[in-house]
């Protein structure tokens, strides 16, 4: 007899460990009034509002320069589910700070995608 090692409600009883959401989002540069490209974001269709779980990453920098001080924030993401079309060129929103997406990685068991996220201050 084969027995799942999963109970089938667990995935649905797990909203405690994804208390953030997110989207996101794709270049979509507008060119201004004088022909030059400007740089806009916008959502990804079907990835707005995504359950997920961020938590800091020991691996960030700061570098001080004379014109001020650049520090890189490094974040990991936990979204709930798979989502196939998330690429690293695009962002991530959440709470209203917007990350590059550094890279983009599925759990074996196609139940979470996990994003490498980059803040620069």
């Amino acid at each position: 007899m084969t027995r799942t090692l999963i109970h089938s409600r667990l995935l649905s009883n797990l909203a405690n460990f994804y208390p953030d959401t997110g989207t996101v989002q794709e270049k979509d540069p507008t060119q201004n009034s004088y022909g030059e490209e400007s740089p806009g974001w916008t959502d990804l269709a079907g990835h707005v509002d995504l359950s997920c779980a961020i938590a800091s990453m020991p691996n960030g920098s700061e570098t001080k320069r004379p014109d001020g001080t650049i520090a890189i924030h490094v974040r990991r993401a936990a979204l709930a589910g798979i989502y196939e079309d998330v690429l690293p060129k695009m962002q991530f929103v959440a709470d209203s700070v917007a990350y590059n997406i550094l890279s983009v990685q599925h759990d074996s068991r196609s139940k979470t995608t996990y994003l490498t996220l980059e803040r620069v201050t």
